[in-house]
């Protein structure tokens, strides 16, 4: 009986880290679909007017290769002329240690 109890409790672990390894969630507006994007890693890159049509964040559980092309599917679904890609963030809770990926899908203005 316990053992059945410890292995359903590491499958139901396993799940969970599994899915929460490609997690990337948003908010903000939503336009037709772009195909390609120009990539800057600080907003004083940015030579043209803009705003910013989305905010991405990305779990940093995957490689750092897997986690910039979620961001880029993600700008680019949210019709993103561009994205913004500047920090890692990392955020500690008690024993819990989360870092994270944020972006800004920017749409220029001219």
């Amino acid at each position: 009986m316990m053992k059945i109890f410890k292995v359903s409790a590491l499958l139901i672990g396993l799940t969970l880290l599994i899915s929460s390894c490609r997690t990337v969630s948003y908010m903000g507006d939503k336009l037709p679909p772009t195909s390609k994007l120009d990539v800057y890693y600080d907003t004083k890159d940015v030579k043209k007017n803009y705003k910013v049509i989305r905010h991405i964040y990305a779990s940093t559980l995957i490689r750092a290769e897997k986690t910039r092309e979620a961001i880029l599917t993600k700008a680019k679904s949210a019709g993103a002329d561009a994205v913004i890609i500047p920090k890692i963030t990392t955020n500690t809770n008690g024993k819990t240690t989360e870092s994270y990926q944020e972006a800004d899908a920017i749409k220029y203005l001219d």
